[in-house]
């Protein structure tokens, strides 16, 4: 960051050059008004050591320069262009202040006027320290080589005794040392200073465009809010004209994807009402016709014949597709998990497994499938037994009807293991044809089904998932591949403090 006292970027340091400028200008005139009071006594001493003669026609002049220069260096405007050719002037400036000085100590045939003019060179050298702070090495440089070549070459040339020149290099030794040390630490603690500042205001301004693209979500939420409220306002309205098991599941929807699914809901019983529908208006038709042939005496054997068929065949469709809405309508209350089994009790997992599967055996006992159930005994569960029946049962009719082609024999397995301190896992497993990974996220949809033709609604997963989550108060994940079977994962607590949560109608993520 620093070295010598300056930045080692050269970036940072003009930057913090710029920035001291004006105050290191300010400063300046200040000490350089200063040096011009400083200045009469030299030419005090002058009148002291000279002739008059010799100071109004030689000394008087070389003082009046330096007046001279010190206002124009004051006068010179504070701009960058101007910066380093005023801090050069400078440094003219005291090398002409040193060069008069010398001059004195010269001439003079007095054996003390050396060391005098030591004193005075160790003022100006102390001054020279002061008077560019963020050039504290040129100060250095500066201060050292004055020291240097008055004691070295001037004193010599002055004749001053050799104890003189001894206690001069002193004074000039601690002029430098003093001054250098603290123009050194001036610098670096200005720099450090400025370093801090340009950081406190980088983060200052961070904040500030923190704060401002935090307005700016604040206000792009509170316009999704409202444009959300919106929505469900709209839907709440479209809610009051669908039959009673929609409304159930649209008052337990709160997202957006609520749209999505009163739509599924509405295509589901449209399809089978349509056919009844329209059967049993054929039905009336067919009716019509045949009071119409029976109040003209003009019915045939051959006619009755096809009415009855006629009816017949309208009143099987009129049978089977409301039986298909009556199943809809029983998904859909499911959905809501308006059952019987919300209610907490202890069961131990392995026998209430094994009873859950007995209770399945007419179904499977048409099926060539082995099942084997690993349980640890004496694993006991404070939950919700009426909702683990329910995943069980979906998963098992889910691997029945998509895992395995007709008439294949497969493996399912259920197991349970211990899951930390508190909790189980249920691994439910196929070794089946698996799940292609394009429909492995989206198998606990609502409405998602690879059978829709063989009377598949695509909510059973979507079940197991919300009672999974909501219910039982654990999760559920998925390990497929096509070929390889597929397993589910669930991870459950051994007792669920908490009440049932309302199903959601579209898996989060």
């Amino acid at each position: 960051m620093l070295r010598f006292g300056e930045f080692t970027d050269p970036a940072a340091e003009r930057s913090y050059r710029l920035h001291a400028m004006e105050q290191e200008v300010r400063t300046l005139r200040r000490n350089l008004f200063g040096l011009m009071v400083f200045y009469l006594m030299p030419l005090a001493l002058d009148f002291l050591y000279f002739p008059k003669d010799t100071v109004y026609g030689l000394f008087l002049p070389l003082r009046a320069v330096v007046y001279a220069a010190i206002a124009g260096i004051i006068l010179i405007p504070s701009r960058e262009s101007t910066y380093r050719p005023r801090q050069l002037l400078v440094l003219l400036l005291l090398g002409y202040i040193w060069a008069m000085a010398t001059l004195v100590a010269v001439k003079v045939e007095r054996p003390d006027a050396a060391l005098t003019v030591s004193f005075f060179i160790m003022i100006v050298v102390l001054m020279n320290y002061l008077f560019l702070p963020t050039r504290w090495v040129w100060m250095v440089a500066w201060g050292i080589t004055a020291s240097v070549a008055y004691v070295g070459v001037v004193m010599p040339l002055a004749d001053a005794p050799a104890r003189q020149i001894a206690t001069a290099t002193v004074m000039q030794a601690l002029a430098n040392l003093f001054g250098g040390f603290t123009a050194y630490q001036l610098s670096t603690l200005r720099r450090t200073e400025y370093h801090r500042m340009v950081q406190l205001d980088t983060e200052r301004h961070r904040l500030a465009e923190a704060n401002g693209e935090l307005q700016k979500r604040e206000t792009i939420i509170a316009e999704q809010r409202d444009r959300l409220a919106a929505q469900v306002r709209e839907l709440e309205e479209a809610q009051r004209r669908l039959l009673e098991t929609q409304a159930s599941l649209v008052q337990a929807e709160k997202m957006a994807s609520l749209g999505q699914l009163v739509a599924g809901v509405a295509h589901e019983l449209n399809t089978p009402m349509g056919i009844a529908v329209t059967a049993a208006t054929h039905m009336q038709d067919s009716m019509a016709e045949l009071d119409q042939a029976l109040s003209t005496g003009k019915l045939t054997r051959s006619q009755l014949r096809d009415y009855q068929e006629t009816l017949r065949e309208s009143s099987r469709l009129v049978t089977a597709n409301l039986t298909r809405a009556a199943g809809l309508v029983q998904s859909f209350k499911q959905v809501a998990v308006d059952q019987a089994s919300a209610e907490r009790r202890p069961f131990e997992l392995g026998p209430y497994v094994e009873e859950v599967l007995q209770s399945l055996a007419p179904r499977l006992k048409r099926e060539r499938h082995k099942l084997v159930v690993d349980c640890p005994a004496g694993l006991v569960l404070d939950s919700y037994p009426g909702a683990l029946s329910q995943v069980l049962t979906n998963l098992l009719i889910n691997a029945l009807t998509h895992a395995y082609e007709p008439g294949q024999a497969g493996r399912i397995g259920i197991t349970a293991a211990y899951a930390g301190a508190d909790g189980v896992e249920l691994r439910f497993s196929d070794d089946g044809r698996g799940i292609p990974a394009e429909n492995q996220g989206k198998v606990f949809d609502p409405f998602f089904t690879t059978a829709r033709g063989q009377g598949g609604s695509g909510l059973g997963l979507h079940i197991v998932y919300n009672l999974v989550t909501q219910t039982l108060r654990g999760t559920i994940r998925l390990e497929s591949a096509p070929g390889s079977g597929t397993t589910f994962i669930l991870t459950l607590p051994r007792r669920v403090d908490t009440a049932p949560a309302q199903p959601v109608l579209h898996r989060p993520g």
